[in-house]
């Protein structure tokens, strides 16, 4: 009796430690356009020619598009020409991207990137088994990447695959 009672304790800590609350990730408001839902800044650290990268999503209920935003610092100069995600074979290309702002830095510059991805493929990336990976091609060549670590993908594609399915009406 005693046995099974530390068996189900120790099987009962597993899963609520391997739980992660979506609050921390994610928050919800109501707007005239629908409901917004937004996905916390997250910071990448697994890069090609970026010292740092982090991004965030919005998606609006009434659209069904994801917006995603980069903040990226790098040495180059140039300004984001193109973004895409790949995830596993595929290559989703953004659409209608914006640099929003350049600064300069201690190191290079700090740009702000923003482009719309179709919502459905948002979700099938975070459901592919392989990380995604953010690609950023700036105007004077260079191709900047980020993606996740491995041990962190398995726990944020299931965390955003939750998010992202709750949204759905």
């Amino acid at each position: 009796m005693v046995r099974i009672f530390f068996t189900l304790l120790l099987i009962t800590i597993a899963i609520n430690s391997n739980a992660q609350p979506i609050e921390k990730r994610y928050s919800s408001y109501l707007s005239e356009q629908g409901t917004i839902n937004f996905l916390r800044p997250k910071k990448l650290d697994n890069t090609v020619n970026v010292d740092k990268f982090v991004f965030d999503m919005t998606y609006i209920s009434r659209k069904d598009s994801v917006t995603i935003n980069c903040s990226l610092t790098i040495k180059s100069g140039g300004i984001a020409k193109e973004l895409s995600i790949n995830s596993g074979d595929k290559i989703i290309p953004g659409n209608a991207i914006h640099t929003l702002f350049r600064d300069v830095v201690k190191r290079g510059y700090t740009i702000r990137v923003t482009s719309r991805f179709s919502k459905k493929e948002i979700e099938e990336c975070f459901k592919n088994s392989a990380p995604m990976v953010f690609n950023v091609t700036l105007t004077d060549g260079v191709i900047c990447k980020a993606t996740y670590k491995p041990s962190q993908w398995k726990k944020e594609s299931l965390q955003v695959t939750r998010i992202l399915e709750s949204t759905t009406y």
